[in-house]
């Protein structure tokens, strides 16, 4: 009997990648998991799209539906086992408290959507057995509208609550198997008749698989000279003629970035940003990381401003494959039934699938 997975904020389907596995990357191969995504959902057309184009996704499983899911009702989800929801963190109401920050329905933030399809299963007597919420980790320091409570905290809480034992952690993609250095907010929760998710057995789960970690082992097979090996040519959103024409001096190009040059030898756009740092947020045009480093964070927005967008010695972003390798996609998922740029903003928003594919291994192993 499969796992039935309920996937909500589902994006390109990084994450539901993970969770069903049976793809490859990198030469290695991570087994299709006894799961199932019964239900999958997202408010952005392109992601969806995109999400409904990969057979790796949906040759099994449920479609991914474009709606709000706070225009769903509650009985419209179907039975599961396991929740995934990587939801946009917004601050939310106190329980009990709701008149002011929510819609016309008087339903909650994105958050408490989640909470709400939790309660309504239990309330017919289908508990799902767990969940895995994803945040980015400025959630760490986001406060309840009180100013005391954090919002992980107030998660964990109400879960708490519900009957689960709650884990949480921030963890770094890089350590399981991902080649980008990009930082993560876990929370998961297992019914207390289970037991409770580990995170040291994650660890000890990425040794037995000889999956590539910077920490544990294998670090070479991350660094970018290594992922863009081989890497199929294929189209870029090239950056603006004003960026374009922003051209470092040759040595300093591989690994380093506009702060790099003396200051006599900025253009004069550049010029006017390291005379006066904090009017322009002191950005971090051109970081580019060398071959010989794991990546930075691949951003939504893909803009030069920020790091992890720019190829190490070519004036230009990387282009849709190699970003999808720094976020571990496999080679064979498609990202072309949707418009250039928001090929970059749903690879961009995705769970890295090895990642997922870590978490849903030692989750179902719970």
């Amino acid at each position: 009997k499969k796992i039935k997975v309920l996937s909500l904020f589902s994006g390109c389907g990084g994450l539901d990648l993970g969770f069903l596995g049976g793809f490859s990357f990198s030469g290695k191969d991570y087994e299709r998991l006894d799961t199932d995504v019964v239900f999958a959902n997202d408010f952005d057309p392109d992601a969806v799209n995109c999400y409904n184009s990969n057979a790796l996704l949906v040759k099994d499983s449920a479609k991914s539906i474009c709606k709000d899911v706070r225009e769903i009702e509650d009985q419209e989800f179907p039975d599961f086992d396991v929740m995934i929801a990587g939801f946009p963190c917004q601050p939310f109401s106190n329980a009990g408290n709701r008149k002011g920050v929510n819609d016309k329905n008087g339903r909650g933030t994105l958050f408490e959507e989640c909470e709400r399809i939790l309660k309504y299963k239990i309330s017919q007597k289908k508990k799902p057995k767990a969940f895995l919420f994803e945040n980015v980790r400025g959630i760490l320091s986001s406060k309840m509208p009180d100013g005391k409570t954090t919002v992980p905290n107030e998660i964990k809480a109400r879960m708490e609550k519900l009957g689960y034992n709650v884990s949480m952690q921030l963890v770094c993609a890089s350590d399981y198997g991902v080649p980008q250095k990009r930082y993560r907010v876990l929370i998961i929760g297992v019914d207390k008749k289970i037991g409770s998710f580990s995170f040291e057995k994650m660890k000890e789960l990425v040794c037995k698989e000889n999956i590539p970690s910077e920490t544990f082992g294998k670090q070479e097979k991350l660094l970018l000279g290594s992922i863009l090996k081989d890497v199929p040519k294929e189209e870029f959103w090239e950056y603006t003629k004003a960026t374009q024409n922003d051209k470092m001096p040759e040595s300093y190009k591989e690994g380093k970035s506009w702060k790099d040059i003396p200051p006599e030898d900025l253009t004069p756009r550049f010029k006017k940003i390291y005379d006066d740092p904090k009017k322009y947020h002191s950005p971090k045009f051109f970081r580019r990381f060398a071959f010989g480093e794991i990546n930075g964070t691949i951003t939504a927005s893909s803009q030069p401003e920020n790091c992890g967008i720019t190829h190490p010695i070519e004036n230009r972003r990387f282009t849709v494959r190699e970003i999808a390798r720094i976020q571990s996609f496999p080679d064979n998922y498609d990202f072309s039934k949707i418009p250039l740029q928001s090929r970059y903003k749903v690879i961009g928003n995705a769970v890295p699938p090895i990642l997922g594919w870590v978490v849903a291994k030692t989750l179902t192993e719970t």
